[in-house]
């Protein structure tokens, strides 16, 4: 149970609690739902530590490939950044997609550490130059387009509940 708010100190004068078999259930700051971490700011703070400290030993793994391979190929170092990184970065887009500018600086941030590892390039490396060379959009553009993407599964399966709501989003973002 979470009481949403806007308000990280706001106490509630008549907390509402939940009683189940004898035991009283208590409101939580955050809880994990479909591997989402939801708080109760809807911030998406404790959601990106997590994505952090999950891909930070794949960051280390696409960077020890990248040096110790005889000749490097960069298509190659990029499919394993798909597979083993962006999809773990782009998991939850769906929800993610409306949240702030600074949420998807800091997923953009962590895509960038991954894509450079991947490339063997160093820290200051330019975004624009990673994206280039990489062929890779920006997280955001990506995600973008795999909702555009469900949304047409879903008119094309006929699934009218699914799509408005993926219009909905979709909407809010544009």
């Amino acid at each position: 149970m979470i009481h949403f708010t806007i308000h990280p100190r706001k106490k509630y004068k008549h907390p509402v609690e939940i009683k189940v078999d004898n035991t009283i259930i208590k409101p939580l700051d955050h809880t994990r739902y479909l591997g989402v971490i939801i708080d109760k700011q809807l911030n998406w703070r404790r959601h990106l530590d997590h994505i952090e400290t999950k891909i930070a030993p794949r960051i280390g793994l696409l960077r020890y490939l990248s040096r110790t391979a005889y000749e490097p190929n960069s298509r190659t170092m990029i499919n394993i950044f798909k597979s083993i990184a962006r999809t773990i970065i782009i998991y939850g887009y769906p929800v993610l997609l409306t949240a702030d500018r600074n949420v998807w600086n800091r997923i953009q941030i962590i895509q960038n550490k991954a894509l450079r590892a991947a490339l063997g390039l160093p820290m200051y490396t330019s975004v624009e130059y990673i994206h280039k060379i990489s062929n890779i959009p920006k997280i955001k553009d990506y995600a973008t387009t795999l909702l555009k993407q469900s949304i047409q599964t879903a008119t094309t399966n006929n699934d009218i509940t699914s799509k408005k709501h993926l219009q909905d989003i979709l909407e809010k973002i544009l």
